[in-house]
């Protein structure tokens, strides 16, 4: 089926079913207030921290901080993908599922079209492996490295034979063909030079499948000295390395449970292990580890082992592994690091002791907790008061990367026991601090941001019942993650001792994503359309798409922003601001929460005013038909700060002409 699924359908899909019922299926919930909670089933925990809003037709966990709509959770869920998850909705709602027309079939047919070409070149390298005169180089490297002809075929292991085009023979004459070949990366084109040749020769072909079990690309391994030795497909529109991964096809069909993943380097290696019984081996398409790889396999298995050479080459490979898997160390997944004796590789270790014997290896495998500290560990002197104090400042950055949870908790005690330091005091140390790499990244929207705070001299505005003494502007909603006041991991009582804070913008987002209609109160946007603040930018693409869905409710605004902006990290960061609300829900506080958004866009908005060249501040307060009594006292300040240049008289006499009226 063609096109693309409109917005307009899963708005209505959404509309259509209820959430409580589709949580309800899969989790048993609890009646508390308005709201139903359960213990959380993305993460181990005692006390329920999941919630789910009816009205809202949004859950949210506290532990976690997963988050989304009723399509969301079936995905995570049933770990399923966006289609399958709509699909099943669909189906159980009675509904038909539409599809876009025009521009979207076309992009669908380009990829069918790919799809069949990769199919065709699949079935040509499969023949020459068992026909081609020249095959017995390939054939007996296979065997050399003691692969069965039943592991190869169900890997479907080809043979692209020596010439520049034997491949492009086997299209014939046909340009649509040839094209395709071009697009999918089987053929090279030097158009200056009018010249097109197989990207593959005499290699070993191995043919990556998506979880789909289509070909979307190859990989191959040289059979002389030729470089490099493992050549990839380039990336394509159905191609693109940086999220699939070899094997995992293949293990998914193999296993119907799969309670662990062993990444390995190489393609041989995921082959070797599976003609010996372990079919749970995947490897990246040589390219480094990504987020989208772990978030891939995460769908798959809850516990990951990385599987590396022992030599120093090996160690700073897992390092960086280590850095990319942090911030996906949600509570119920896990990992391991599994070091190689020199010269080993999976292939040969299971070939010289056996599948017992490696399986035993993976089980001992390295906590990625040990390994952390290991790593971090490395040079300091622990039993020393500067020891204890490098550890804590080297290990704060990488904890503060893990996500909220028990293991975030537990690598807090790890650290509180080799350093002496108290877990409630290093909660608060951690949070404070980043990466270089997180800071350099945050650089420009942190100074943006302070650009926007109020100065001292503001007069101080308090929201959510908060204390009046309050130091700073509270209220009452988490800040950004260095910000926040966090309470105890086990504490889940109503009677919570710390409060979370967020910024007045967020405190603005997380207001409208809760109670759309806020968005009337807002008439004029021109001057936050000029700042260069993050959080500023953020609330106004929400504002848009507000205004221009009235009937929105949060379910759909993060269904929209991912079908439309595709964005996960800024989708999670509005489910949070819209589980603030839940957080802190306003029945028996008297609290208005039309004054509270109008007092704090009237509040950013004067921010975003003292960000203002003073020749722009002078301009916007001339436009004002009234001017309050502090107002004209910083028209005057601005008159006199001015100063005699010639291109601002004409400014300087409008100013005088307003003061004396």
């Amino acid at each position: 089926m063609a096109g693309l699924i409109p917005q307009s359908f899963i708005d209505d899909l959404l509309d259509r079913v209820d959430i409580v019922e589709v949580v309800n299926a899969r989790v048993q919930l609890k009646k508390s207030g308005k709201n139903y909670k359960a213990c959380c089933p993305f993460h181990e925990e005692k006390s329920p921290s999941f919630t789910v809003a009816q009205d809202k037709q949004f859950y949210y966990c506290f532990g976690c901080g997963t988050g989304g709509n009723a399509l969301g959770f079936v995905m995570e869920f049933d770990r399923l993908d966006f289609l399958p998850a709509v699909e099943m909705l669909a189906k159980n709602a009675g509904l038909e599922i539409p599809r876009e027309a025009a521009p979207d079939r076309a992009i669908s047919k380009q990829k069918d079209s790919l799809y069949s070409i990769l199919v065709e070149s699949d079935t040509f390298f499969r023949q020459q492996l068992r026909t081609n005169k020249a095959a017995g180089t390939a054939v007996d490297y296979l065997k050399s490295r003691g692969l069965s002809g039943k592991i190869a075929a169900q890997f479907g292991v080809g043979y692209a034979p020596p010439g520049w085009d034997n491949l492009l023979k086997a299209a014939g004459n046909d340009p649509g063909k040839i094209k395709l070949l071009d697009e999918s990366g089987m053929i090279i084109s030097r158009p200056e030079e009018k010249k097109q040749y197989d990207r593959f020769r005499h290699r070993i072909m191995f043919p990556i499948r998506d979880q789909r079990g289509r070909t979307i690309g190859f990989g191959g391994r040289v059979l002389d000295d030729s470089t490099p030795k493992y050549l990839n497909s380039p990336e394509t529109p159905v191609f693109h390395k940086g999220r699939e991964l070899y094997g995992l096809y293949e293990a998914r069909q193999a296993l119907k449970e799969i309670p662990h993943l062993i990444m390995v380097e190489g393609y041989m290696d995921v082959i070797a292990l599976a003609q010996y019984g372990i079919h749970n081996a995947v490897a990246t398409l040589g390219t480094a580890l990504t987020e989208s790889h772990l978030q891939k396999l995460f769908r798959y298995t809850s516990e990951l082992v990385f599987c590396f050479d022992g030599d120093k080459a090996g160690r700073r490979a897992a390092a960086r592994s280590l850095e990319i898997a942090l911030p996906e160390m949600k509570d119920g997944v896990s990992a391991k690091f599994l070091f190689l004796p020199d010269g080993e590789d999976p292939d040969s270790m299971v070939r010289k002791h056996g599948t017992d014997a490696f399986q035993l290896d993976v089980q001992k495998a390295q906590p990625l907790s040990e390994f952390l500290f290991e790593q971090l560990s490395e040079g300091i002197d622990a039993s020393t008061a500067d020891g204890k104090a490098r550890l804590s400042k080297v290990c704060a950055p990488q904890i503060n990367r893990i996500p909220q949870g028990v293991f975030r908790q537990l690598m807090l005690e790890e650290l509180s026991r080799r350093t002496g330091i108290s877990a409630d005091n290093l909660r608060d140390y951690v949070a404070s601090h980043k990466t270089p790499q997180e800071q350099a990244a945050n650089s420009a929207s942190s100074a943006a941001a302070k650009s926007a705070r109020p100065t001292p001299s503001r007069e101080t505005i308090h929201y959510g019942g908060l204390e009046p003494s309050a130091p700073q502007l509270n209220y009452g909603y988490p800040q950004d993650d260095d910000d926040r006041d966090y309470e105890k991991f086990d504490s889940h009582s109503e009677a919570r001792t710390s409060k979370i804070r967020l910024s007045p913008t967020k405190f603005l987002t997380a207001l409208l994503l809760n109670h759309p209609a806020l968005a009337e109160h807002v008439d004029d946007t021109a001057l936050l359309q000029r700042s260069t603040d993050v959080d500023i930018t953020l609330f106004l693409r929400v504002l848009k798409v507000v205004q221009d869905n009235p009937s929105y409710k949060p379910s759909h605004i993060f269904a929209y922003w991912l079908g439309t902006h595709g964005n996960h990290t800024e989708t999670k960061i509005l489910q949070g601001l819209a589980a603030s609300e839940l957080y802190h829900p306003p029945k028996g506080t008297g609290r208005d929460d039309h004054q509270e958004f109008c007092d704090a866009l009237n509040h950013v908005n004067a921010s975003a005013f003292d960000t203002l060249p003073a020749i722009d501040k002078a301009t916007r307060l001339l436009t004002q038909e009234v001017l309050n009594e502090g107002e004209i006292k910083q028209l005057h300040k601005i008159r006199i700060q001015l100063g005699d240049d010639p291109s601002v008289l004409v400014l300087k006499s409008k100013i005088k002409e307003r003061l004396v009226v």
